[in-house]
């Protein structure tokens, strides 16, 4: 049997088996979050890759156990690697439930100290908006004028740290995953970066909201945001699912409202919202309160031009930190 490596094979007999027990990593296939950790010996490696099941020796009762058998949470392993030194293994794997015996996704829930996410997060954040710009557009729905700000964090310009989209999505993550989501939705196109990774690390399927009508069944939500206006085409979706929302940013809340009337009436349960970017000067944040929402956000923005130069406000929902910044007007040439 050979354990295909991204680097050279490595043959079972080529393990280290001289203590007899090597511990194995379970980690997500979708997410890549840590499941679990336990023991295999010879036989146990043997039966997984016999089986495609996760199979374990269990120390304390002195025999070959496979992962599910009682609860029937079984891990589906698709890929086994082994370490340099051939004496620790990583399961890839699909879990068919919760992991931990606790009820959990995974046996690692308890936290030692995160060693400041948030402030590396935070900090991050404003690095990314020293290369905002701001373009003045026309306004829709009363507003005679948006000021839309060109960032990384919502246009992908320039392209942002993969670990800045990650510690935001993570975030995201941990605030949705306590209220039980059975789907992400996210409305096309600039939310569905950041909603594919809270996606996968949620482990639960994602539901594009379109702009263009596809010939399935589906829900129609017309819509108008600060800079534009139209129709928004829902699939994926049925009625009682529970649903969390993600999408890059939020300002009036035109969009949001139009996605969140048309899930409820047609049965759906929004559980959840999270945004990487909240303008409140635009009021979407209050107008979702008012429907009864929590909105889960990275950062809070308030953006004026004075003199030619767009000043951008920054705070940390999560902490109060504030930061301002001087960056450039540019010609709107959307």
């Amino acid at each position: 049997m050979t354990l295909r490596l991204s680097g050279a094979p490595c043959s079972v007999e080529s393990i280290d088996w001289g203590k007899g027990l090597i511990p194995v990593t379970v980690v997500s296939v979708a997410s890549g979050e840590v499941l679990m950790q336990a023991y295999a010996n010879r036989e146990a490696l043997e039966r997984t890759l016999e089986t495609g099941y996760a199979h374990f020796y269990s120390r304390s009762r002195g025999r070959l156990w496979m992962k599910g058998e009682t609860s029937g949470n079984r891990l589906k392993v698709l890929r086994v690697v082994a370490d340099c030194d051939c004496d620790g293994l990583v399961y890839m794997a699909i879990p068919s439930g919760p992991t931990c015996h606790t009820g959990r996704w995974s046996c690692f829930h308890n936290t030692v100290s995160d060693l400041g996410v948030a402030g590396e997060r935070w900090r991050m954040i404003v690095d990314a908006f020293r290369h905002a710009r701001v373009a003045v557009r026309r306004g829709y729905g009363g507003l005679r004028e948006y000021l839309y700000v060109v960032n990384p964090l919502t246009d992908n310009i320039p392209p942002p740290s993969p670990y800045l989209q990650s510690l935001i999505a993570r975030g995201m993550a941990e605030d949705l995953a306590n209220r039980g989501p059975d789907k992400v939705v996210a409305p096309e196109a600039l939310g569905l970066p950041i909603a594919s990774l809270a996606s996968a690390l949620l482990e639960k399927p994602m539901a594009v909201v379109r702009k263009r009508r596809y010939p399935v069944e589906g829900l129609v939500a017309p819509y108008r945001s600060g800079y534009e206006e139209g129709h928004y085409y829902i699939y994926g979706v049925e009625p009682g699912d529970r649903v969390a929302i993600v999408d890059d940013a939020l300002s009036t809340g035109g969009t949001m409202e139009a996605v969140i009337r048309a899930l409820e009436d047609m049965g759906a349960r929004v559980v959840g919202l999270a945004v990487s970017l909240n303008k409140p000067q635009y009021g979407g944040l209050d107008r979702v309160r008012r429907m009864g929402y929590h909105v889960w956000r990275a950062v809070d923005l308030w953006v004026k031009v004075d003199g030619g130069r767009g000043i951008l406000t920054l705070k940390d929902p999560h902490t109060g930190a504030v930061e301002e910044l001087e960056v450039p007007v540019v010609e709107d040439r959307g």
